[in-house]
């Protein structure tokens, strides 16, 4: 049913966890392969990717460069699901995808993605508010944090062209192009709790990066933001 993709770069322990929420998803048939695109790693993560059954590949470029190598890749699954290393999923994430994959489905519509519910595992009062203004940020500017992961009919992916762009507002130009109707938020909490070396921000870091959050806040299109960052497609 879902082909699983992970791009990675240094990401041993974060992968290993991320991994090991899958295992029943994987025993139960809903999760086909997992594909690791890895950036260069020179810890022990393709030995972690390779010992656990991955498909493992080279990719150059950011996370969504690799996140679109992974999904040329992939060859088992109805679905595709990119996946952060570090990122935890709540047991039972799988029956509440495939309910809501069968619904749509039961009505002939394979045009829809699907996202989980970010959770924070830090309790301090700085967590929570960091928390409270990403959530509040995501729905403003109308794009989902790369840590919710996102799942995507292989025929809609491709339909809509897939990551158009190659720099860091690929995730967020996809999420727009699949639009508000077609998202659907599953019930599932997900987590980031192991941090493996990459970009923990929606839009990169820096002053552009600053900026161009700023800009998707108050709605402008991914290409004006890019532009106006200097992000090249």
């Amino acid at each position: 049913m879902i082909s699983v993709v992970i791009p990675t770069r240094n990401s041993e322990e974060a992968l290993a966890r991320t991994l090991s929420t899958l295992v029943t998803a994987a025993a139960d048939g809903t999760v086909r392969e997992v594909v690791v695109v890895d950036g260069g790693s020179d810890d022990q993560t393709r030995l972690v990717a390779e010992g656990t059954g991955c498909d493992l590949i080279s990719g150059s470029g950011g996370a969504w460069s690799r996140c679109a190598i992974g999904a040329a890749a992939a060859q088992r699954g109805d679905f595709l699901m990119f996946l952060r290393p570090g990122v935890l999923l709540d047991p039972g994430w799988e029956s509440d995808f495939q309910a809501m994959a069968e619904r749509r489905l039961r009505h002939g519509d394979s045009r829809f993605a699907a996202v989980f519910r970010l959770a924070s595992d830090d309790d301090t009062l700085g967590g929570s508010l960091k928390h409270y203004l990403l959530r509040l940020f995501s729905r403003c500017a109308g794009v989902t944090h790369p840590d919710q992961s996102l799942i995507i009919s292989r025929s809609y992916f491709r339909e809509l062209g897939g990551f158009s762009r190659r720099d860091g507002l690929a995730g967020v130009d996809l999420i727009r192009r699949v639009g508000r109707r077609r998202l659907l938020r599953l019930r599932t909490p997900i987590v980031r709790v192991t941090a493996d070396g990459q970009s923990d921000t929606l839009t990169g870091g820096g002053a552009a990066g600053a900026l161009a959050a700023l800009l998707l806040a108050i709605r402008l299109p991914v290409g004006v933001v890019a532009g106006l960052t200097g992000r090249r497609a």
